[in-house]
C-alpha cells in the first residue's frame, strides 16, 4: 500500500534567499524561516 498525503503542494520559493519552504502540516508558511522575509500568498486559489 501506498501511505503519502492526499493533498502533495509545491514548495514555496522564498523570493529573497532563493530557498524551498515546505508547508508543514499542510499549512503554508507566511514568513520565511531563514531570511524573515514576507511570502507571497498562493495566487491559484480562486
Amino acid at each position: 500500500m501506498c501511505f503519502r498525503p492526499a493533498a502533495l503542494s509545491k514548495p514555496t520559493i522564498c523570493p529573497n534567499c532563493g530557498k524551498k519552504i515546505a508547508s508543514m502540516a499542510g499549512i503554508k508558511q507566511k514568513v520565511c524561516p531563514f531570511c524573515k522575509t514576507e511570502l507571497p500568498k498562493d495566487e491559484d486559489k480562486k
